[in-house]
């Protein structure tokens, strides 16, 4: 079976409509055409966008790093100028300490050259009241021997022991010890 035939009508309407859609095919292609460059345009601005973020927070960044570097050295220039005075402070101490210790130690020699004075001449004293005991006792004893004499002229009793008179006792010397007084230098 054939179609039947189309009447020219129908034939112009169908002609009509199928340059409609061909027009409309046309016009869609454009639009999708259009869409994808505004697509790749919007791409292409979003990636130069994204790179200009990424290059403001690289230089952010830098300049972060960098005043945090100065502030780095600064702080420790600071530190080491700190340090520097405290050394200089602590030497400075030292020093005084030295030269206080120094004054000690010439105060102690001298105090000691003094003691040393003091006790030289107590010795001094000491062997000179020594010696006047000795020649008191030995003066004591040649006046009780010479009293002995005079009581035992023979020498009779030379044997025995007799107690010392009491001191105080009449005829006894009384001894008398000097006492020591350091001269003031």
């Amino acid at each position: 079976m054939s179609e039947p035939p189309v009447p020219a009508t129908l034939q112009a309407t169908a002609h009509h409509v199928a340059r409609i859609i061909e027009a409309a095919e046309r016009a869609a292609e454009e639009l999708r055409s259009e869409a994808e460059e505004r697509a790749l345009e919007r791409i292409a601005e979003a990636e130069r966008a994204a790179m200009l973020r990424v290059q403001a927070a690289d230089d952010e960044a830098e300049h972060v790093r960098s005043e945090a570097e100065s502030d780095a050295q600064q702080l420790l220039r600071g530190a080491a100028a700190q340090a520097q005075l405290e050394r200089e402070r602590a030497q400075e101490r030292a020093r005084e300490l030295l030269v206080e210790a120094r004054l000690v130690a010439r105060d102690v020699l001298r105090d000691g050259e003094i003691v040393s004075g003091h006790l030289r001449e107590l010795a001094d004293a000491l062997r000179v009241n020594a010696e006047r005991l000795m020649r008191d006792v030995r003066d004591v004893h040649q006046a009780l021997m010479a009293r002995l004499d005079r009581v035992d002229p023979d020498g009779a009793g030379r044997g025995q022991t007799s107690k010392p008179p009491p001191r105080g006792a009449a005829g006894a010397p009384e001894l008398d010890v000097p006492e020591f007084k350091p001269r003031r230098r």
